[in-house]
């Protein structure tokens, strides 16, 4: 019994070791790493059109899936390459921003993802609205360091887009137009998204269709001496544009920030399983002495 009851400090500190072992392989990481980052990079600014338009299914499944799919690639991208800073615009008749400027790119897609027409306040397409909220609600933008990307079915309500472009051109702030939809037919538009037959929107007992206008989002892409991307398939792959126009751009420097990531803390635990083993050792190599 006396043996036995010696013996319990031993076995607490094997143990212990396999304990520490165990949560070693684990790769456990806390606390910040606390590296001084030297960022560099250009600002990327999407403006998604979330009018009840982007419903339409004239592309698969709808307009709206296709957009946020596209943006989706050009994040992907973004992320990883790294150093910029995305931001999210969604518009309508008004317009919002959903995620401001940030290297969070999760974050970015959370509330990509979390765009829908069920948040619209107010109905309608202002797309010169939302190029000039772009301006003003994002801060200072750096003028040959910032990109604007605006996706839409490119119906407008009388917001002056043209104009809207040309002073991004004078701002010296890119434009990339992105057209969602087929520009040779119009379609009916649900009135929610996956509605399986449950109707369309009808407005003075007349169904409103829609038809892609391509050629205002090749105007404005022109006005700010940008690029137009898409067609009748849908729109081209964000990130495919973003290795041809974007990644060889000249980046401007950014205040240096402490990386946030976890610091891996994995080798304390190691350290402490190998004190506990010579410890054991000690206690060991003491008994045997005794006896």
């Amino acid at each position: 019994a006396a043996g036995d009851r010696r013996g319990w400090p031993r076995a607490l500190c094997l143990a212990g070791a396999a304990a520490c072992f165990v949560v070693a392989l684990m790769q456990p990481e806390w606390g910040p790493g606390g590296q001084e980052l030297p960022l560099r990079g250009r600002d990327l600014i999407v403006l998604l059109d979330v009018s009840h338009s982007m419903l339409a299914e004239d592309v698969a499944p709808n307009r709206l899936a296709q957009a946020k799919a596209a943006a989706r690639s050009l994040a992907m991208a973004v992320r990883r390459d790294g150093g910029h800073r995305l931001g999210l615009l969604t518009f309508a008749g008004r317009a919002d921003v959903q995620c401001p400027l940030t290297r969070d790119y999760g974050l970015f897609l959370k509330r990509l993802e979390d765009a829908t027409t069920d948040g619209v306040a107010r109905r309608g397409t202002s797309i010169g609205e939302a190029v000039r909220q772009a301006v003003r609600a994002f801060g200072e933008l750096e003028p040959g360091y910032t990109d604007l990307v605006l996706i839409s079915d490119g119906e407008d309500h009388q917001s002056l887009p043209l104009e809207a472009a040309q002073m991004l051109s004078m701002l010296q702030i890119n434009l990339t137009t992105v057209g969602v939809g087929d520009p040779n037919r119009s379609v009916p538009i649900p009135i929610a998204a996956g509605a399986d037959g449950a109707g369309y929107l009808v407005h003075e007992g007349e169904e409103v269709r829609s038809q892609m206008r391509s050629g205002l989002l090749v105007g404005m892409a022109e006005a700010a001496g940008g690029v137009y991307l898409g067609g009748p398939a849908g729109p081209a792959r964000l990130d495919q544009w973003y290795d041809e126009h974007v990644a060889g751009k000249l980046r401007r420097e950014f205040q240096s920030v402490t990386n946030k990531e976890l610091a891996p803390r994995s080798g304390y635990f190691v350290l402490l399983a190998i004190v506990l083993l010579v410890l054991e050792m000690i206690m060991r190599s003491a008994r045997g002495g005794t006896t």
